[in-house]
C-alpha cells in the first residue's frame, strides 16, 4: 500500500486550484521543438528481429583502401577544440550589431543628460547649441569639445568594433565551412593557421574593448544619470581566447597526442551514461589525424594488472573494479579520470608508455543523429544496413550472438562501419555541415557529448560551458532546490531501452524557508515482445536520487532488498581501494525503518540510494518524502531556482510541480504553481522563479 497516498496529494495553496482536466504550466513548453523530435532508439525498433540485407558497394569504393582506422568520433573532438568553441560565438556579430544599435540610442538619449549641456543651457526643452547668456564662445567651447571628442572616440571604436565582430564571424564560418575536408585531407597546418587568425580576431575585439569602456567611463563624467555601457560576451571573449591559446600551443606541439573516445550503450545505463562496450584511441599529431583503432573495451581490462576494490553495488557482478565498469560516477570527469587510470596502466598501453590527453564520451544519440544526416551505411560483409533507426539494434545483436558464436572480436562491425560513415562526412554539402554544427549544440546540452582533459585550462573552460557533465556544485547561501535521478544497470542485460521512466516530484516552498519534496520514480518494463533474450532478462537496477546537502528524510516506500557479500576478501588478496569510492562509502548510513535504502554523500550533495527490480511486463515504483531547507526565508522578488541535471543516456517523461509560499505566486506565470513537463529536458535544467504576491 503506497502511503503516500499521492494521487490525493496537492502542495497547499490559499488560490482557488484550475478546472478539472486543466493544465498550469510553462506555456513556452508548449511551443519546444524538443518535445516533438522522434525518438530513433524507440523501443519498436527492437521489437523484432529483422532480415539482414544484401547490399553491393557502390563502383570504385573500397573500404581498405580508405583509412579504416578512422572513426567519426575524431569529428566530434576537433569540433570540441574549435567549432565547438566557434558555436557559442556563432550569433556574436548579430549580438554585437544589435548591441552597439541599442547603446549608441542609449548614448543618444543620455546625452540629454549631459550636466555640461545643462549647465551651459539652462534646462530648455530643445536647447540650442549656443554659449549660453553671460559667458563666452570660448568658454563654452572649451567645457564642450572634452565632450564631443570623447562621443567622437566612442562612436569610434562603436565601428572599429562592428568591424572586428564581422571578420570573426567570416572567420568562424570559412573554418566550419571546410573543417571536415581538412581533417581528412591531414591538413593540421591550415587548420592551425585559421584558428591563428580567429585568435587575433579575438585579441583586437578585446583590447577595442577595454579601449572602448575607458571612453564610455569618461562620458560618464559629463552625465548626472548612471549610463552604462554592455557588450555581450565581455567576460566570455576573454575566456575564449585563453582557451584557444593554449588550445592552438596543444595543437602544434610535435609530440603524439592520444585521446580515448567511448561509445556509451544506453540499453545497458550507467551513472555517468550508457555501458563502455567500444571505444577510440584517437592519435593527433600538429592538427593531423595520424590513426584511430577501434577497440573493444575488454582489450585495455585483458591486460589491466591493477588490483582495486570495485564500488560495493558493482560487486554483484564483478569481483575486481576494470574499465568496462569505471563509468560509475554520474559526475562525468570523476569516471573519466577512473577510466584513464585503468586505460594507462593496461599493458595493451603501458608497453609503449602511451598516456591519454583527455577523454570524450559519445552516446548512441550523436550516431543516430549521424546518420540521419549522411544516410544509411551498408556493410557488404555483415550484409547489413545501418541506419539511424535501427543501427543500436543492429550492431547490439552482432555483438551478442558473435559472443554466442564464439567470434574471435564481436565488435569488428563498428571497425567495418567506421571508414563508411566518415567517408560520407568527408563529403557532406553545406546543407549537411550546417545540419552538423546545430546538433552539436544540442549533443552538449543533452550530454550525448561530453569531455574531460587533463590540461586544467581546457578543463575549466569544459566546465563553464557545462559540456563537461560535472555535476552542478551549489553555491553558498543557495537560494533553491536541486534534484537528478542517477540509474545503473547491474545484471539485468540490455533491457533500459524498454524501460519507460516517470519522475514526478511535487514541491512546496514554504514561508519558513523549508522545502517539502514528495517523489515518485515508476519503472515500467514493457519488453514483452521483443525476441532477443537480453532486451527480456529482468531489470535489476541501482537507483541514486541526487538531492542538496542537508535533506531530511520524512518517507519511504519502494525498492527491494539486496545484500551484498563480498566475492572474495580484498585485503588478503592484496586489492587497494580507490580514494573517492572509499571516501563515498565511508559516508554510507542505513535507515532502521526503512531497510530498503541507504544514504550517502558524493559531490556536495545527499544520495538516497535504493535497489530496484522490475520484470518483464510489470511496473515498480519509488516514493519519497523529504525536506531541505533555504539559508533564509524566501522574500518578494527574490529568485528561487530550480534545478534538475539529467542523466546521460537516460529517457522517460518528467513532471515537477513547484509551489509557492502560501498567499504568494510566481512572477513567470502568475499562478501559485508553476509546472515543468517534458520528455526531452536539457542535461542540465535551471528554473528560476520570481516570487511576488497575486495581482
Amino acid at each position: 500500500m503506497n502511503p503516500f497516498d499521492w494521487e490525493s496529494f496537492r502542495p497547499i495553496s490559499d488560490i482557488k486550484p484550475p478546472a478539472s482536466g486543466s493544465k498550469i504550466r510553462n506555456q513556452n513548453l508548449k511551443k519546444s521543438p524538443l518535445l516533438k523530435k522522434k525518438n530513433p532508439f524507440s523501443k519498436d525498433n527492437f521489437l523484432n528481429t529483422k532480415p539482414k540485407i544484401e547490399a553491393e558497394l557502390p563502383d570504385g569504393q573500397n573500404p581498405k583502401k580508405f583509412t579504416r582506422n578512422l572513426t567519426f568520433a575524431v569529428v566530434a573532438f576537433l569540433l570540441i577544440g574549435s567549432i565547438m568553441l566557434f558555436s557559442s560565438l556563432h550569433g556574436y556579430r548579430q549580438e554585437v550589431v544589435r548591441s552597439l544599435s541599442e547603446n549608441i540610442e542609449n548614448l543618444r538619449e543620455e546625452t540629454q543628460n549631459f550636466s555640461l549641456l545643462k549647465n551651459l543651457q539652462g534646462e530648455t526643452k530643445n536647447p540650442p547649441l549656443t554659449p549660453p547668456k553671460g559667458g563666452s564662445a570660448q568658454e563654452f567651447a572649451a567645457n564642450f569639445w572634452p565632450l564631443l571628442k570623447e562621443s567622437l572616440n566612442t562612436y569610434k571604436d562603436f565601428q572599429g568594433l562592428s568591424n572586428d565582430a564581422n571578420t570573426l564571424f567570416s572567420q568562424v564560418s570559412s573554418l566550419a565551412e571546410s573543417f571536415p575536408n581538412l581533417i581528412f585531407k591531414q591538413k593540421g597546418g591550415e587548420i592551425i593557421g585559421q584558428l591563428e587568425a580567429v585568435n587575433v580576431s579575438l585579441k583586437s575585439i578585446i583590447e577595442k574593448n577595454s579601449i572602448l569602456a575607458t571612453h564610455v567611463s569618461n562620458l560618464k563624467d559629463f552625465s548626472n544619470s548612471g549610463f552604462d555601457f554592455y557588450l555581450p560576451f565581455q567576460t566570455d571573449l576573454s575566456r575564449y581566447q585563453t582557451f584557444l591559446e593554449s588550445f592552438i600551443a596543444w595543437l602544434k606541439s610535435e609530440e603524439n597526442h592520444h585521446l580515448l573516445v567511448l561509445f556509451l550503450n544506453p540499453s545497458e545505463i550507467r551513472p555517468g551514461g550508457g555501458f563502455l562496450g567500444s571505444y577510440a584511441d584517437v592519435t593527433l599529431n600538429q592538427g593531423n589525424v595520424l590513426g584511430i583503432e577501434v577497440r573493444d573495451i575488454n582489450d585495455i581490462d585483458r591486460g589491466l594488472k591493477l588490483k582495486i576494490v570495485p564500488p560495493k553495488p558493482v560487486q554483484v557482478i564483478a569481483s575486481k573494479w576494470k574499465t568496462a565498469d569505471a563509468n560509475w560516477f554520474f559526475d562525468f570527469p570523476s569516471s573519466a579520470r577512473a577510466i584513464l587510470q585503468f586505460a594507462e596502466n593496461s599493458e595493451l598501453y603501458a608497453k609503449a608508455d602511451t598516456s591519454f590527453d583527455g577523454v570524450i564520451a559519445v552516446s548512441a544519440e550523436v550516431v543516430g543523429d549521424l546518420l540521419g544526416i549522411v544516410g544509411p551505411v551498408e556493410l557488404d560483409e555483415e550484409k547489413i544496413t545501418l541506419t539511424q533507426e535501427d543501427f543500436l539494434y543492429e550492431i547490439q545483436k552482432e555483438v551478442q550472438t558473435g559472443r554466442a558464436e564464439g567470434e574471435s572480436y564481436p565488435k569488428k562491425i563498428l571497425q567495418d562501419a567506421t571508414p563508411f560513415i566518415l567517408e560520407k562526412v568527408s563529403n557532406l554539402d553545406s546543407s549537411q555541415k550546417s545540419q552538423l554544427f546545430a546538433l552539436l549544440n544540442e549533443w552538449f546540452s543533452k550530454k550525448d557529448l561530453m569531455v574531460y582533459f587533463k590540461n586544467p585550462e581546457f578543463q575549466k573552460l569544459f566546465n563553464q560551458l557545462n559540456i563537461s557533465g560535472e555535476v552542478y556544485s551549489l553555491p553558498g547561501g543557495f537560494m533553491g532546490d536541486y534534484l537528478a535521478v542517477v540509474n545503473a544497470n547491474l545484471g539485468g542485460g540490455k533491457t533500459d531501452i524498454f524501460i519507460e521512466q516517470e519522475v514526478e516530484l511535487q514541491s512546496q516552498v514554504n514561508e519558513d524557508g523549508t522545502i517539502s519534496n514528495k517523489l515518485k520514480i515508476s519503472r515500467d518494463h514493457t519488453g514483452d515482445e521483443a525476441k532477443s533474450w537480453w532486451y527480456r532478462v529482468v531489470n535489476q537496477n541501482y537507483l541514486s536520487i541526487f538531492t542538496p546537502k542537508d535533506t531530511r528524510l520524512d518517507d519511504f516506500t519502494g525498492g527491494v532488498a539486496k545484500s551484498i557479500k563480498a566475492p572474495l576478501n580484498y585485503q588478503t588478496a592484496g586489492y587497494v581501494n580507490d580514494p573517492l569510492i572509499a571516501e563515498i562509502e565511508a559516508s554510507e548510513k542505513d535507515f532502521l525503518v526503512f531497510p530498503n535504502l541507504k544514504t550517502y554523500q558524493a559531490f556536495g550533495k545527499n544520495i538516497f540510494a535504493v535497489w530496484t527490480k522490475t520484470e518483464i511486463g510489470k511496473k515498480s515504483e519509488t516514493y519519497l518524502s523529504y525536506v531541505s531547507r533555504l539559508s533564509n526565508p524566501l522574500q518578494l522578488g527574490e529568485t528561487y531556482q530550480f534545478i534538475f541535471e539529467k542523466q546521460p543516456g537516460a529517457s522517460g517523461s518528467y513532471k515537477f510541480d513547484i509551489s509557492a509560499p502560501i498567499g504568494f505566486v510566481w512572477k513567470e506565470n502568475n499562478l501559485p504553481i508553476y509546472e515543468y513537463i517534458s520528455k526531452d529536458p536539457p542535461g542540465r535544467l535551471i528554473i528560476p522563479l520570481t516570487l511576488k504576491k497575486p495581482d
